[in-house]
């Protein structure tokens, strides 16, 4: 097990520094690139809400002056600790701040011991944190899983403070709309998160840490969102576990030492952006069904690996779910349906569905066809509608584990229901018929089918 351990640090560690190298510069550098000229203008006139006092003149841009960094950085500070058990789960939360005004800490490492009442060590964990930018007070939670029987009692954690380098960025993610979803199995905290840089940044490590109502961290938790687009804001959900009466919810958008940033305009010359022609979406009872089309406009690349994100919102802007997913496979000139389903909280109704893509990987290809579908036909039924047809395969080879999607339109061509299902395989040069089951509001004018292939397809013979 120990041997097991150390390989998956050294490859976890040789994806790290593949990952920094190909970002190019330090994540600070990275950053302070991406903020837009006008956030760096206005965040020198900015007055604090809490402030009453008269603002001083500022320097013109022409005249900007930047405060010497001081010869020696203070360290990093822990400025609260908690955790909270619920049966073997335990979800913990701990607050770190940056005193620098012009230093900015990147790759510190962190350990956690958890002690039992008697002050034995019963678990530990560690990480790191990417990036903590002058002044900045980030949170980071966590989860684990204790032996049966085991009950934690405090915990510790120690910082090794990074590498500090000299900045003066502040521009940083903001939250909205939090939300916190007690469940007796999977709790949850909901938000959306604004992403102030113009630039696409991936795999963002999201926290949550969760207070009682004197102020005490009693639990927390924490994901990876897959992407948020340059300048936009997009809903993130997350487990979490605690112990107590949840009175205040705090969430942390950081970027990993996974995280890319890159221009969202990133195609190869003579290519064009995947286009996002259609999205809509179909309640019926606590059961949603949401569906979009994706166009791939090049004649002569094919695109894979396009993320997508979806944000479920209702009337007064809470998220209400979130999905996240992949495109494999876009071919040259093709045009793609997704569905899928939402299962929401009892009495939630959306109003609003935000879907946006991060384009894939680009690669020249001449013409390829694509799977079509004949005889697509909708099957109402008071439980389990359907939408059922056949999956007509150009190729002269077996195809196994197609991804079939169906979409369902009103009069008015809009979205109003879908679904998704495997199909099995499709014969070469033959077709296979398939069902697919989704959740549409009310009886749709015009349905559609789209097979493409999945991340489980084989091509054989």
């Amino acid at each position: 097990m120990k041997n097991k351990n150390y390989l998956i640090f050294v490859v976890c560690l040789a994806v790290y520094v593949l990952i920094s190298l190909a970002c190019g510069g330090s994540s600070a550098q990275q950053l302070a690139s991406a903020v837009p000229s006008e956030a760096i203008s206005n965040q020198e006139s900015v007055v604090s809400p809490e402030s009453e006092q008269p603002q001083a003149i500022q320097p013109t841009a022409t005249q900007t002056i930047k405060p010497s960094p001081s010869p020696v950085p203070e360290p990093i500070k822990i400025i609260a600790q908690g955790l909270g058990q619920d049966g073997q789960e335990l979800g913990f939360g701990f607050i770190v701040q940056n005193p620098n005004s012009n230093y900015a800490y990147e790759s510190s490492q962190y350990q956690i011991a958890i002690y039992n009442s008697e002050g034995i060590v019963v678990d530990t964990d560690s990480g790191y944190i990417e990036l903590i930018l002058p002044g900045q007070q980030l949170g980071v939670g966590g989860s684990m899983y204790l032996d049966e029987g085991i009950m934690a009692a405090k915990m510790d954690v120690q910082i090794n403070a990074g590498n500090a380098r000299v900045s003066d960025l502040s521009e940083t993610f903001t939250v909205d709309k939090l939300v916190y979803i007690a469940d007796e199995y999977f709790s949850e905290v909901r938000g959306v998160i604004r992403n102030p840089y113009n630039k696409d940044i991936t795999t963002l490590r999201t926290s949550a840490i969760l207070y009682d109502e004197i102020g005490n961290i009693i639990g927390g938790g924490y994901t990876y969102l897959n992407f948020i687009l340059a300048n936009s804001s997009t809903g993130i959900s997350l487990s979490v576990v605690s112990n107590g009466n949840v009175s205040r919810i705090e969430l942390f958008p950081s970027i990993s030492g996974l995280s890319v940033l890159e221009n969202n305009d990133q195609v190869p010359e003579g290519a064009s952006n995947l286009v996002l022609s259609k999205q809509g979406f179909g309640q019926d009872g606590e059961e949603l069904g949401y569906g979009f089309l994706v166009e791939n406009p090049n004649q002569n690349f094919l695109v894979e690996s396009t993320m997508y994100h979806v944000t479920a919102y209702a009337d007064d802007g809470s998220v209400q779910d979130v999905v996240e997913g992949y495109l494999n496979t876009l071919l040259p000139s093709q045009i793609l349906g997704i569905g899928e389903d939402m299962y929401l909280d009892q009495g939630v109704i959306v109003s609003k569905m935000d879907i946006q893509i991060k384009q894939g990987n680009f690669t020249e290809s001449k013409a390829i066809p694509s799977f079509t579908a004949e005889n697509v036909t909708f099957l109402p039924d008071q439980y389990f509608s359907k939408v059922t047809g056949e999956i007509v395969s150009p190729y002269n080879k077996d195809v196994t584990n197609l991804r079939v999607n169906a979409l369902a339109y009103n009069e008015a061509g809009e979205i109003i229901g879908s679904g998704y299902t495997y199909l099995d395989f499709v014969p070469a040069n033959s077709r296979s018929a398939v069902s697919v089951s989704v959740t549409v509001a009310g009886v749709p004018a015009k349905v559609e089918l789209y097979a493409t292939i999945s991340s489980l397809s084989d091509i054989e013979g």
